[in-house]
């Protein structure tokens, strides 16, 4: 793993300061069932984020599409790590996590999930995209890493 990657998983670390997790009340707050909420319940429950097993993360990569607010900040981080990590399990997750982290149609859904981030959440998901994107060689998941970024991560506030 290269310093920047690992950089970016330490900032990762301060920003989203991990503790036990509650997954709970995880896929309740917009009022949609996850179809395997009660394996990722199971799985998550107590662990931090930084606890939590890619293989964990792969399984439930489309758990991202379900999670509200207050428990994408929970999760993110996690998976954000596994992919800098370029963990070998992982398939659909970078997918889908690109996906829930670019501001495009649903920029409401978006901006529920992300616009409560601090500055320093903020800066560490986007130094994790941008160190993400500089591992990769020009291919289509890195210029969706980058239209992320250009979507609301290097989007001054003001302009949003």
């Amino acid at each position: 793993m290269t310093d920047e990657l690992q950089t970016a998983i330490d900032e990762l670390h301060t920003a989203f300061s991990p503790h036990p997790l509650d997954p709970e009340p995880m896929f309740s707050e917009w009022g949609v069932s996850y179809p395997d909420g009660a394996s990722f319940k199971v799985g998550a429950r107590g662990k931090r984020w930084d606890e939590l097993p890619t293989q964990f993360l792969e399984f439930h990569h489309d758990a991202l599409s379900f999670l509200g607010p207050a428990a994408v900040v929970d999760v993110i981080p996690a998976c954000l790590a596994a992919v800098l990590r370029k963990a070998r399990e992982l398939d659909m997750l970078p997918t889908f996590l690109i996906d829930v982290l670019t501001r495009g149609i649903d920029s409401e859904r978006f901006d529920a999930r992300f616009g409560r981030l601090t500055h320093t959440q903020r800066h560490a998901i986007t130094h994790a995209l941008e160190a993400w994107a500089g591992s990769l060689e020009d291919s289509p998941r890195q210029r969706a890493i980058l239209d992320a970024l250009e979507s609301y991560w290097r989007t001054p506030r003001s302009e949003l």
